[in-house]
């Protein structure tokens, strides 16, 4: 994520839904260091976290070991590369077919090449696509284990359960987006600027954006899409998008907060094209409130990630009942539209 936002703390109530609603492939060293980093993580933090450990758990400790192999997943970096190769073979073995989109851009008078890795369902209707998308770059110098290898693993994750869905009738789109960290994020602007050019912009039904969602002192955040005060407009549609996730955590009694509409990240080049848009976050560097403490326990007065954009953004920088909610959440509302994208409407 580019910058942490301020996270509006007025909870939404926004009735009830109309419906409810890969595996890991590791070898050798990696596949010991996983299975090592898991029980000491267990070990460790048994008061704090599940002892169940999560598919998405192991992604996250699969992108711990490429950062220690490769120092970080920034931009143009062979931790990059390997990060990608990872996703890829992880779809491959859900039986989805990948592509990259490699783009180049501009920052502080050099040209950078990047590119983002993009897999869809091979059922569903490629004139009415939802896409969900997290971006797989980190900052220099960090693991950059929340910010966002939470929301690739979760999102990989979803990817792996929706292709065991048999009623996808809307075709969903997954996207691990490249150089989001870079300002403007030339990733999705880039991807968003070529479904324009080529008219394929209006078979984009909503977009869900998922970066951060395993912080270590965490909040439940919905983007808010009732912020009357956002300078980014608000795309019809997306409000809907919202109650989606709103009634997921209601019926299973979690509390949530609104996040505040637009701060900078993957959404904001569809929201500014009118696609609808929606995502979960748990909160960067920005204090967390009494009453947020009170919802979600944890420390006020805290970051609610205070190893935000540093080399602490590490696998003991991540809360892992916080993950496993957002994957189920994410995984929810992708499987719900997939059978019936008219929930948007």
């Amino acid at each position: 994520m580019t910058r942490s936002p301020y996270l509006a703390t007025v909870r939404r109530s926004l009735g009830r839904s109309r419906r409810g609603t890969i595996a890991i492939v590791a070898s050798g060293a990696i596949a010991l260091l996983v299975s090592i980093g898991v029980a000491t993580q267990l070990a460790g933090d048994a008061g704090r976290h599940h002892v169940h450990v999560s598919p998405a758990y192991e992604h996250l400790m699969q992108f711990q070991a490429l950062a220690e192999e490769h120092g970080d997943r920034a931009l143009g970096t062979a931790g990059y590369e390997a990060a990608a190769e990872y996703v890829e073979e992880q779809l491959a073995s859900a039986g989805y077919e990948t592509t990259r989109q490699y783009f180049t851009f501009e920052r502080r008078g050099e040209d950078y090449e990047s590119f983002n890795v993009i897999a869809q369902t091979p059922r569903g209707d490629d004139e009415n696509v939802i896409m969900l998308g997290a971006h797989l770059d980190g900052v220099p110098g960090s693991p950059a284990i929340n910010d966002n290898a939470s929301g690739a693993a979760a999102l990989l994750e979803a990817a792996r359960e929706l292709s065991r869905q048999d009623r996808v009738n809307t075709t969903v789109r997954f996207v691990w987006w490249g150089a989001e960290e870079a300002r403007r994020s030339p990733g999705s602007r880039h991807y968003v600027e070529e479904l324009d050019e080529d008219d394929e912009l209006e078979h984009i039904l909503a977009y869900l954006n998922f970066d951060m969602v395993a912080s270590p002192n965490p909040i439940i955040g919905i983007y808010d899409a009732r912020d009357t005060g956002a300078s980014l407009d608000i795309p019809e549609g997306s409000v809907e998008i919202m109650r989606l996730f709103a009634d997921y955590f209601d019926a299973r009694g979690q509390p949530w907060v609104a996040t505040e509409w637009d701060f900078r990240s993957d959404q904001v080049p569809f929201a500014r094209e009118d696609v609808p848009v929606g995502g979960l976050f748990t909160g960067s560097d920005e204090p967390k409130s009494g009453r947020e403490a009170a919802l979600f326990g944890g420390r006020a007065d805290a970051p609610r990630d205070p190893n935000y954009h540093s080399p602490g953004d590490d696998i003991d920088n991540v809360d892992l009942q916080t993950l496993d909610l957002m994957t189920e959440a994410i995984t929810h509302v992708a499987a719900t539209l997939a059978e019936d994208s008219s929930v948007l409407e």
